[in-house]
């Protein structure tokens, strides 16, 4: 018995201590985003976050520390987009301190997405921008599926296929990626149809790139994401492609937020 009992003590001892050396340490914004102003800190942590448009030629404005293992403008730059947007904010814990399976069950929501409006300051409304969002059981096979229950485990990677009924641009079948990484958990959109306006493609297929990367940081969760369309030159010149991205960027972060403080209830 006391020979069990030591074998129990020792496995225990070697558990605990594995746990330990296995523990990933909270990361803080600073050691992430090191070049941050106060003022863009102070917007960083504010309901709207950072945001920036810029050209397919200009550098991002945010750059993450070369040893952050974060890199989400090569991805977006695939795409040949002619405008860019990019948001950055924390969200402070609440109840408790959030983690990658928290992450990837709030991106798991997807039939909610359309509960989220966009704030027309020049109207001084709430905008409906996705009328109806639906999981989808494959690119082939577009039957809608309910979304599953919160999971136990983190997957190492995932793809899911999605439908969104945009207010502007009619149905938007949507390619999603999930991936973890050390820190973070990286979701990578991509349209794998056209977009058709009346008999015209204005958006060929995956030339619509939308990415965001969360990681539980020592501050809240952090989020940061970004945005690209490549459009024919004439329907650039007929919309303000900027506000277009921005608005339905900023739809994706309030549904990422609401879903991340559910999480912690």
């Amino acid at each position: 018995m006391n020979l069990v009992r030591k074998a129990a003590g020792i496995s225990l001892f070697f558990f605990m201590f594995a746990s330990l050396l296995c523990a990933q340490p909270l990361r803080s914004i600073d050691e992430i985003f090191p070049n941050l102003s106060l003022t863009e800190k102070a917007l960083v942590f504010s309901n709207e976050g950072l945001k920036h448009s810029f050209q397919k030629n200009d550098s991002a404005p945010l750059t993450p520390a070369f040893d952050s293992g974060i890199d989400l403008i090569s991805v977006v730059m695939e795409k040949s987009p002619y405008r860019l947007v990019e948001v950055l904010m924390v969200i402070p814990y609440n109840e408790r301190v959030l983690n990658r399976l928290d992450a990837y069950n709030a991106v798991g929501r997807i039939k909610n997405i359309k509960d989220h409006s966009y704030f027309s300051s020049a109207q001084n409304r709430n905008i409906v921008i996705f009328k109806e969002t639906t999981r989808l059981e494959s690119a082939a096979r577009k039957n809608p599926v309910p979304d599953p229950p919160p999971s136990a485990t983190l997957p190492s990677s995932e793809t899911l296929y999605l439908c969104f009924n945009d207010a502007n641009f009619g149905s938007l079948y949507i390619r999603g990626t999930i991936s973890a990484s050390r820190y973070g958990l990286t979701y990578d959109m991509t349209n794998f149809e056209a977009v058709r306006f009346l008999f015209f493609n204005i958006v060929k297929v995956e030339k619509f790139s939308a990415i965001v990367y969360i990681e539980p940081v020592s501050e809240g969760m952090l989020v940061y994401g970004m945005a690209g369309i490549d459009l024919p030159g004439f329907i650039a010149g007929l919309i303000n492609v900027p506000f277009e991205i921005e608005k339905r960027l900023t739809v994706l972060i309030s549904w990422l937020t609401d879903g991340l403080q559910r999480q912690a209830r």
